[in-house]
């Protein structure tokens, strides 16, 4: 916490030895609008509305959250980016809207937004299979997948992030898995427990409360670093499997924003890692938040979105 704290106070003095243009000074300018590309109630509104709370809260503004799910998140998506730049209306999303637009479900890409800062992080995703399945690890599942190609099978919303990520698995590791459609965690859960599904990747809490009941058995974390709260899990690539999936929730502004409204922003952000109360909602929610600068939050969503790009064309689900 001292560390944080030193660098939220280096970064009041710099703006104090720098003032920002006038614009970004007149920020927020009245009511911030973010926009949610999901109904009220599910998980991304859930932790929308944490930031926007948040929000409000410490700057003193109203901030109005607008649920827009039509047309599987464009609307959202056209909502901001044709939005003034001034930072009054923002977008909340996942990196879903990268996986559209490399798919061709949405003709807009990365380069029409400003990536303003890294907001939370999806609850970690496990790789599971039924209880009396007879893999105890995601390597042995790969070495048997790679002894039977085409026989093994993993549930995904297709065209879907679980898509790209069973696609990142078989890309990575040279297996063919046959895609089944399951495109709710439900349906994922019902498919392997019933045997119709080898394997699928569902939300660690969820893997944990099943396999306590005796109903599956998770392998392992598809996160990078393995999370104190799920010890149980490892990182599917301490076990020699090369595979990974970040879940970073972003806000995203128009194109051609002021840089210095958008540093102001991030920095407003920042200010969740500090709140107690906002830690707290987190924590229920099974999502974490860390401090990213404007430029590390854009070199990580640009990464993720040369990650997606190439996992579309590899999938031929490219435009």
């Amino acid at each position: 916490m001292r560390h944080l704290t030193i660098w939220v106070s280096f970064g009041a003095l710099a703006l104090c030895a720098n003032p920002m243009g006038a614009a970004a000074q007149e920020w927020p300018d009245g009511p911030i609008e973010l926009v949610i590309p999901s109904r009220p109630g599910g998980g991304t509104d859930i932790m929308g509305r944490i930031v926007a709370d948040y929000l409000q809260q410490s700057l003193d503004v109203p901030v109005v959250v607008i649920n827009q799910p039509g047309g599987g998140g464009t609307v959202a998506f056209e909502q901001v980016r044709n939005a003034d730049p001034d930072g009054q209306m923002l977008l909340f999303h996942h990196t879903g809207l990268l996986v559209n637009a490399h798919t061709g479900k949405y003709d807009h890409g990365l380069e029409d937004f400003t990536t303003v800062a890294i907001a939370q992080s999806y609850p970690p995703q496990v790789f599971a299979v039924g209880a009396d399945a007879p893999w105890k690890t995601l390597r042995a599942f790969v070495d048997d997948a790679r002894a039977r190609p085409g026989e093994l099978t993993v549930g995904v919303a297709l065209g879907g992030s679980s898509h790209f990520i069973a696609g990142e698995l078989m890309a990575n590791e040279q297996i063919e898995l046959r895609l089944v459609e399951a495109a709710a965690e439900v349906d994922k859960v019902a498919g392997v427990q019933g045997g119709h599904i080898s394997i699928g990747n569902l939300g660690a809490g969820s893997a944990r409360q099943f396999e306590q009941a005796g109903q599956m058995r998770g392998l392992c974390m598809l996160d990078p670093e393995g999370d104190p709260d799920y010890p149980e899990y490892t990182t599917c690539a301490s076990q020699g499997v090369d595979i990974e999936w970040l879940s970073p929730l972003v806000i995203w502004g128009p194109a051609g924003m002021d840089p210095a409204i958008t540093e102001q922003i991030n920095m407003a952000i920042a200010g969740m890692a500090g709140d107690a109360k906002v830690q707290e909602r987190l924590a229920a929610t099974d999502s974490t938040f860390s401090v990213r600068s404007v430029a590390d939050a854009g070199t990580l969503i640009a990464q993720e979105d040369a990650k997606i790009a190439e996992l579309a064309e590899s999938l031929q689900l490219g435009q």
